[in-house]
């Protein structure tokens, strides 16, 4: 689905802009200062989204360009695991059955073919995998045996894009992951859950071949983006790193101890990177964060999204601000599936209650606890978007 055309409403036209733009305030946010109010962020739902295009969409959109902020996703390209497709030898075959679109790419390795197959349906606004390359240690070592070359990302269309946003919020530079992802992120979930678990030796050396090339990546990235021009935002924070880590991993999948391992200390290599050059890090993050909010401390991140609420996660909202100790910033809280099946009034109370508990100075953004990923939603569920939106605004000090 294609990016959207339209453009946010500017803090002038809003019928109460605060202190702060919209684009001030998240950069105070990002940086663990007092903001005015509750910021409201909807989760991967913006103007510049495909969401613009569906007309049952556009009711929430028009409410949130009057009173929320916009983490606007922009999507780079990395390559096959960084590395760069014109050395590899790939085809693509296309399909389409019913309203499911069907791609199968099939590489060429010097040990024997892999395959991996994805699937879309137009009501849907993503692709996913349903075969990944490697199934088995012989398509792991036919994985390896592929060349390799540095993807160079081409991040010009950026100032653009961030012009369209304007001081409506910042661009969120979507699609890097850190060195752990980059290992395994080819391999099938079943596959990968026990590689993980019974080849950790060879593991490790994967991941620190990985660390290498990231960083080289992200110094590249990085020297490109400086050579930007600043338009709108005019400051070496944008755009904001959503950063691909922790997620697949949590328990149950892997115990704590997998994390300190084969994550924090490369996570952390990577990230201080990324702040050394001005730039700012969120972590994408499901599940169960009891264990890992204090190690997303460690690491260094400015902030984590999608955060669930009970009995998704295993923590709440209180016991996670506790862990993060004003050095990290929490977004969502509120479940999507929630919004498609509860009532109105419980969705007030459920803003109402986290607002209470995050307060509204920057530690706590509210937001859907997941991408709204279905071109076709429910009146329900769009009359639940707009009361949370509302109820943010009621509650917020907006």
């Amino acid at each position: 689905m294609s990016e959207s055309t339209q453009t946010a409403t500017q803090p002038a036209d809003r019928p109460n802009p605060g202190l702060y733009s919209p684009r001030q305030r998240l950069l105070r946010v990002l940086r663990h200062e007092r903001v005015d109010r509750l910021p409201i962020v909807p989760t991967a739902l913006t103007p510049f989204t495909w969401h613009a295009e569906y007309d049952v969409y556009r009711p929430v959109l028009e409410l949130a360009r009057r009173h929320c902020e916009f983490m606007a996703s922009f999507g780079l390209s990395t390559g096959l695991a960084l590395c760069d497709p014109a050395v590899l030898e790939m085809s693509t075959e296309k399909e389409e059955q019913g309203e499911r679109k069907i791609r199968r790419t099939t590489l060429k390795t010097p040990r024997g073919d892999l395959t991996e197959v994805r699937v879309h349906d137009r009501s849907v606004g993503s692709w996913a995998t349903s075969k990944f390359f490697v199934n088995s240690d012989d398509d792991l070592a036919a994985w390896e045996s592929l060349p390799f070359r540095m993807v160079r990302p081409d991040p010009s269309d950026l100032p653009a894009f961030d012009a369209k946003i304007g001081l409506a919020g910042l661009p969120y530079l979507n699609g890097v992951s850190d060195a752990l992802n980059l290992a395994t992120g080819m391999m099938g979930e079943e596959y990968r859950i026990m590689f993980c678990f019974s080849q950790q030796d060879r593991l490790m050396q994967i991941v620190r071949r990985m660390q290498e090339r990231l960083l080289e990546f992200l110094t590249h990235l990085l020297d490109e983006l400086d050579r930007l021009p600043r338009g709108a935002c005019d400051t070496p924070a944008g755009p904001v790193f959503r950063w691909y880590s922790i997620e697949p991993y949590v328990e149950p999948i892997q115990p704590p101890r997998f994390i300190d391992k084969f994550i924090v200390p490369f996570d952390r290599e990577a990230v201080k990177l990324i702040h050394d050059r001005g730039r700012r890090v969120v972590a994408h993050c499901h599940g169960r964060l009891k264990a890992q909010i204090s190690r997303m401390v460690q690491i260094g991140f400015d902030g984590v999204d999608c955060v669930e609420s009970p009995p998704a996660n295993d923590a709440t909202l209180t016991e996670m601000l506790a862990a993060a100790d004003g050095r990290l910033f929490l977004w969502g809280y509120i479940q999507f599936e929630d919004l498609a099946h509860k009532s109105g009034d419980e969705i007030e109370a459920m803003v109402r209650d986290a607002v209470a508990v995050g307060g509204t100075q920057g530690r706590y953004v509210l937001g859907q606890a997941a991408s709204p990923w279905s071109a076709d939603i429910t009146l329900h569920t769009q009359a639940n978007f707009i009361r949370m939106i509302q109820a943010g605004v009621k509650y917020g000090g907006h």
